[in-house]
């Protein structure tokens, strides 16, 4: 009989954990709300016949937003369910020199996934920093990084596509380092700045898509009998834009168009990929980007050519990258899951990239970690994806931009509090106009209506207030 018991019990946890779904992030970079097809780009301008595919056979949220209209914030949020104004980036991002934002012993996605059974692999772009300190290049063992946070793989692009590190990393070191040798060259996008020229193979910005695609499709072959968790995070469409070979010129809106169509190629290629190697079905994989597009108002650059041609790939929103306002802000969000999400079905939840820890938790385990142990700031919306009429758990968000100015959402009300709360010299903080807007009646933010209504101003300025000041929002 006490062979039996064991037996059935061995039986049961096997079958608790072929269950369990595989699952994929797929993150675009700048990829604005208005960018694909499913989310009403004009044909004219570009074709995303992947992503219209991946919408019409999961669920789209028309209310998805990240929280932050910049890079960093947005990831570090999704990987630790908790907001970056929480550590000491108040504002900006994590530059090319700087350690990792997220803190030795901080829960993420990929080590409580890994807690669960499964394998983890972070690869693309991760612009999260390396080692604990501030550093002056990347040789050597990267003593901590994406390995010490849960990952079981890492290949990654530290910052962005054209970082002046300018090569891979593979797990804890330069990918290919051949001596320590270092000479400075050429010029890069930003400011014309040298490469930092390690003796390593450089990354060639128009094949990084398919390089860390092809990387992501050989670690899911390395079947193990677990289930798993890729991130992907895509380098386009940031700047450079730099189309592939493949969509160079094939687009109705420029480079720029190209280079959207290069995400849609990309992210069909990795849902193929799936489905060849029998994995669609128990899979559950995610669509969505770390902020709105970059419009880039100076002329002659690819975003400015598209945007002129009345390309708005932003949506009918204002603002764009690195503003307060949801062109910054609102993003594609597109959930598939065929075992247990109905396709073709539409939500108006209010849900945040933030949320993605405590949806996979509860939809793995059954139950969401107490806020005091992970994910603070993260709101399963797995009832919604088994009902999108269903009450979304979260109620509130709070967004900020690239200056640390913070945004309250509650229900149909956005305030935006104006000032930086990053700190520093008063004198020197970035502000905005303080502003209350209804967001239903107003998507595009024109009309500012915190003298109609300044309780409500007022009441959302408290409670903003208090959520910086509480250690967790979900408590």
């Amino acid at each position: 009989m006490k062979s039996f018991v064991i037996i059935y019990l061995l039986l049961t946890c096997s079958l608790l954990k072929a269950d369990k779904p595989n699952i994929v992030i797929f993150l675009a970079d700048d990829l604005g709300y208005g960018s694909i097809n499913a989310y009403g780009a004009s044909k004219a301008f570009v074709h995303t016949p992947n992503l219209n595919q991946l919408a019409q056979e999961g669920m789209l949220f028309r209310d998805g937003y990240a929280t932050g209209s910049v890079c960093s914030p947005t990831r570090y949020a999704l990987l630790t369910g908790r907001y970056s104004w929480r550590t000491d980036l108040k504002a900006g991002v994590v530059s090319k020199n700087d350690p990792m934002l997220i803190a030795p012993g901080t829960k993420t996605i990929a080590s409580y996934l890994r807690e669960q059974g499964y394998r983890t692999a972070a690869i693309g772009k991760w612009h999260l920093g390396y080692r604990e300190e501030r550093f002056k290049n990347l040789l050597g063992t990267i003593e901590y990084g994406p390995l010490q946070v849960g990952f079981d793989y890492h290949f990654g692009v530290p910052n962005n596509l054209d970082d002046t590190h300018k090569v891979y990393i593979e797990n804890d070191h330069i990918y290919g380092l051949r001596s320590d040798e270092i000479e400075p060259y050429g010029s890069s996008f930003y400011g014309g700045k040298p490469y930092v020229g390690y003796d390593a193979e450089q990354r060639k910005t128009a094949e990084v898509m398919d390089v860390t695609l092809d990387r992501a499709i050989d670690w899911i072959d390395q079947e193990s009998g677990q289930p798993f968790f890729l991130y992907f995070g895509a380098v386009a469409v940031h700047n450079p834009i730099v189309p592939s070979k493949h969509m160079k010129g094939k687009s109705g809106s420029g480079l720029y168009g190209d280079f959207i169509q290069d995400v849609d190629r990309v992210a069909g290629r990795l849902i193929e990929a799936l489905k060849a190697r029998g994995l669609t079905e128990n899979t559950l994989f995610i669509f969505t980007s770390d902020n709105g597009g970059d419009i880039l108002k100076r002329p002659g650059t690819p975003q400015h050519i598209a945007y002129d041609m009345g390309f708005n790939f932003n949506g009918p929103i204002r603002g764009d990258k690195a503003t307060i306002y949801d062109g910054g802000l609102k993003v594609p969000f597109i959930v598939k899951w065929p075992k247990e999400i109905k396709g073709g079905q539409t939500s108006n939840a209010l849900v945040s990239t933030v949320d993605l820890f405590a949806t996979f938790a509860d939809i793995v385990n059954g139950e969401v970690p107490p806020a005091e142990e992970a994910a603070p700031d993260s709101f399963s919306f797995w009832s919604v994806l088994q009902d999108p009429s269903a009450q979304a758990l979260r109620s509130h968000l709070v967004n900020r931009d690239v200056n640390g100015v913070h945004a309250f959402r509650h229900g149909q009300w956005k305030y935006i509090e104006g000032i930086s709360a990053a700190g520093g010299n008063p004198m020197k903080r970035r502000t905005v106009e303080e502003a209350l807007y209804n967001i239903e009646q107003d998507p595009e933010e024109q009309h500012n209506l915190i003298n109609e209504y300044p309780e409500v101003a007022l009441s959302a300025k408290a409670r903003l207030v208090k959520l910086r000041e509480a250690p967790a929002s979900r408590l």
